[in-house]
């Protein structure tokens, strides 16, 4: 069969790597379809780094020759694709269901990482209860199944102090803490290792330059590394921090899923526009995901965040129940076979639509 993946933003490539590879190795043709409409340079040089087959013809998606379409958001041009068409949302499952409707319809198999996703989902669209397929979450697939996310060849790759605890700070761009966190964040660490991996977006836009001079003056601190925007793969990072420090990236969760704690920052820099109307922000944030929570050391304040690290460092087991409570209803089961899983239901649909 041919199989393609539709990567509109690096990030995608996490989730979709692991079940390519799958595929591949099951004999089947994989091409990466990458957007040209943004990150294509960035987006062209990791389909290189990991040996991918690529293109940036979109329409190939429309082939009448293409088997199965993988995509990890909406897609506006759905309707031109003939293919069993994959949705693998590229978040962890605490996301808003909101404008789901029209898309939801029109694929083929909505894949959800655990419980509380597929409840969620189910509730709202009981109707596509046959397009609901839990699999957990494909992006873990790597990590426990390679060899390459050795502690001791990542601590070397991200010159790092192998007798050190890693302290991790993965921010999202808006609403973001960056702003927030003190100019001299790595000191009040300084007997740690500081990995920053901002997202692409703090990079790429000028508005964001702000953030950009804080990454600046924290990278002048010998115990930080600010990680560059071709890193686009936050899994080897899992692996070797002990704790981990965000703000609204769903990333907090997946890694509270591996038993690690997590300092959720509540604190942000806003625009203007959500100082006059307040209202935004709660429309931007979603809400759904606060009941998830309480695995996560919620700070409002610098110097919360700094307390609650500090703790973390010493008593990682603090919210490990809670943590192991939830992880199955976020990511499903960890075992390294999702991909897998994501394979026979795919050949499933296929072979369904074949006899039709």
């Amino acid at each position: 069969m041919k199989i393609y993946f539709y990567v509109a933003y690096p990030y995608y490539y996490p989730h979709f790597i692991p079940i390519g590879n799958y595929f591949s190795t099951k004999g089947h043709e994989v091409v990466y379809i990458l957007s040209s409409k943004q990150n294509s340079e960035n987006m062209e040089h990791i389909a290189k780094e990991n040996n991918l087959k690529y293109s940036f013809e979109e329409e190939k998606l429309y082939a009448k020759n293409a088997d199965i379409v993988f995509l990890a958001n909406r897609y506006e041009n759905i309707l031109k694709i003939s293919a069993t068409k994959i949705l693998l949302e590229h978040g962890i499952g605490t996301k808003n269901l909101k404008n789901f409707y029209s898309f939801i319809k029109d694929i083929d198999i909505y894949l959800i990482e655990g419980e509380y996703q597929y409840e969620k989902m189910l509730k709202k669209y009981p109707e596509y209860k046959d397009k609901l397929k839990i699999v957990g979450f494909s992006k873990f697939d790597e990590m426990m199944n390679s060899k390459i996310y050795n502690k001791e060849t990542l601590y070397k790759k991200y010159n790092l102090d192998s007798t050190k605890k890693t302290i991790l700070y993965a921010p999202t761009f808006f609403p973001s803490s960056i702003e927030k966190m003190k100019d001299d964040f790595p000191y009040e660490f300084q007997h740690y290792n500081i990995i920053v991996k901002p997202h692409y977006l703090s990079y790429e836009r000028k508005k964001y330059k702000n953030q950009r001079k804080k990454f600046k003056k924290w990278n002048e601190y010998e115990n930080c590394t600010i990680l560059p925007l071709n890193e686009y793969n936050i899994i080897p990072l899992f692996v070797i921090s002990d704790v981990m420090i965000s703000d609204e990236s769903s990333a907090m969760f997946e890694f509270a899923a591996l038993n690690k704690p997590v300092i959720s920052n509540r604190y942000f820099k806003l625009r203007w526009s959500y100082y006059l109307m307040p209202w935004k922000l709660s429309k931007r944030i979603d809400n759904s995901k606060d009941f998830y929570r309480k695995i996560l050391d919620n700070a409002y304040s610098y110097a919360e965040t700094v307390s609650y690290v500090k703790e973390a460092l010493v008593n990682p087991q603090k919210l490990e129940e809670k943590r192991m409570e939830f992880s199955k209803d976020l990511c499903g089961i960890i075992d390294g076979k999702v991909s897998h899983r994501i394979y026979e239901e795919a050949l499933k649909r296929v072979k369904s639509k074949d006899e039709i």
